[in-house]
């Protein structure tokens, strides 16, 4: 390849489910945190629920019930089931750093974040710093 540098990630298997955790920033309401099918479901399934940040655990939980990707998180049809915990965890963690540099950032986008059994992780995230015009 022609290029002088390399990027090379670790490649995450076992992955039960796909979401996109998401952050905007809406001028009347402040952040607002969407949890969505993931990865290449995203526009095919336009499964999302929003909530306002920040948004207790129990609220995220709640959330994650009323996407039609909650039987695969769960474990649909008796195949492994997410670690909740962990997904809920990674999503405190986004609410965490959104809220922390709450004047420098327009948005946040982690798709996918992938849940596995046994942990969940980041692989691809978009941070978009505010405009200060």
């Amino acid at each position: 390849m022609p290029t002088d540098r390399f990027l090379v990630e670790k490649m995450i298997t076992g992955g039960v489910a796909e979401l996109l955790v998401g952050v905007t920033q809406d001028p009347a309401h402040g952040f607002v945190l969407t949890l969505a099918a993931g990865g290449t479901l995203t526009e095919l399934l336009q499964d999302s629920v929003s909530l306002l940040i920040p948004a207790s655990r129990d609220s995220v939980l709640q959330a994650l019930t009323r996407l039609k990707m909650h039987q695969v998180l769960t474990g649909y049809r008796g195949a492994d089931a997410a670690d909740i915990p962990a997904t809920l965890a990674a999503v405190d963690v986004i609410q965490a750093y959104v809220l922390a540099n709450a004047t420098c950032v327009e948005d946040v986008e982690v798709n996918p974040l992938i849940c596995a059994p046994t942990r969940a992780v980041a692989a691809d995230a978009l941070i978009r710093e505010a405009s200060h015009d």
